[in-house]
Order: structure tokens, then C-alpha cells, then sequence
């Protein structure tokens, strides 16, 4: 091999080894998908919800890992994706807790996406939790949901693999929110 040759390939890994270990900053988009809506409050039809972004700034050791950020204001992202999907499954939603046939609080405890980037791959990470209430002819019912995904893919990670890994972790947590057994027995009652 000749000298410039040898020099273009060392360049070449070089540049793969530095985009590697510190990806550009990557973003993700909120748009889960949220079935399961269509039966959700039985005889309700007239629904309160208010989501709240109840996360504490924690600095935790990821441990070479970075954290991807999301759009500013999920909580209202995502307060406006499950209204207009009770909306198009015909539910009225209104404001006022007490003249709602069912109320819906949903609390973010913790939401969140990492990268931890080596050579050739980079592995994203998402954690949520979220508290999900209901309140029904005065009586209340809570249940706190956790979700992980976890996800390999090739150099360079971008934003489209940071909004997959978080809207399908999102997608899962909520069919198993809205899916959950003793929710639906409680807004039977």
C-alpha cells in the first residue's frame, strides 16, 4: 500500500472511532401510539385528564452513557394526543374534574432515553414510569406502570432510533395502562 492510502484509511477509522464514542446530539419525538381508548370509561362520556410532569432533576451515573433529550412540554404532548383520540373514540372532554362522568390523572414520574455508544453500535435505553388515577363516582383507583426498552443498532445512532425506541416503550406502557384488568374493573362499577 502506498503512503496516502495508508493515511486515508487510519483517517477513515478515526473518524468512525470519534463519531462513535460521542454521537451527535440526538432528540426523540413524542408520538406513541395509545389503543385500547375506544371502551375505556364503559357508560363515561364525559372525561376529565390532565397528564403532569411530576420528574425531579436527579443526576444519576449513567456511566457512559448519554442522555437523549425530548421535546420540551411532554406532559402537555402527550395531554393532547390522548385527548384527541378520546375525542375520536366520542368522548367529551371538559376540564372540570368533579362534572366528569370519569377524571384521569397521569403522572410522569420518570421518563427518559440514553445512549451508550461503542466503535460500530450504539445501544439506546428508555425507562418510564408513570402513575396513572381515576376517579369515579367519588372513588379513586391509582396504579404506577414502569416500561424499559432496549435497543441496538448500528453507527450512527439518529433521532428517528431515539423517537422508535421511546414511542414503542411508550406504546407498550400505555395499551398496558388503558388494558389493565382491575382499571377496567373500576370504571365498570
Amino acid at each position: 500500500m502506498n503512503l496516502s492510502l495508508i493515511k486515508l484509511v487510519i483517517a477513515s477509522i478515526a473518524i468512525l472511532i470519534i463519531s462513535a464514542c460521542n454521537p451527535a446530539l440526538l432528540t426523540y419525538q413524542l408520538d406513541p401510539e395509545i389503543p385500547h381508548l375506544n371502551q375505556l370509561a364503559g357508560d363515561a362520556k364525559i372525561v376529565a385528564l390532565k397528564v403532569i410532569d411530576a420528574r425531579t432533576d436527579s443526576a444519576s451515573d449513567n456511566s457512559g452513557q448519554k442522555t437523549i433529550s425530548g421535546p420540551t412540554e411532554e406532559a402537555k404532548l402527550l395531554q393532547r394526543k390522548l385527548m384527541e383520540l378520546l375525542k375520536n373514540n366520542g368522548y367529551k372532554i371538559i376540564n372540570k374534574t368533579l362534572l366528569a362522568d370519569v377524571a384521569f390523572e397521569i403522572e410522569i414520574t420518570n421518563l427518559e432515553l440514553t445512549i451508550e455508544s461503542s466503535t460500530f453500535k450504539s445501544i439506546i435505553r428508555g425507562k418510564s414510569e408513570i402513575k396513572l388515577t381515576a376517579n369515579r363516582h367519588s372513588q379513586q383507583w391509582s396504579k404506577i406502570f414502569r416500561a424499559t426498552r432496549q435497543q441496538e443498532v448500528a453507527n450512527p445512532a439518529n433521532n428517528l432510533d431515539a423517537t422508535g425506541v421511546m414511542n414503542q416503550m411508550l406504546t407498550k406502557q400505555f395499551s398496558n395502562m388503558f388494558d389493565d384488568d382491575s382499571l377496567r374493573d373500576f370504571l365498570a362499577k
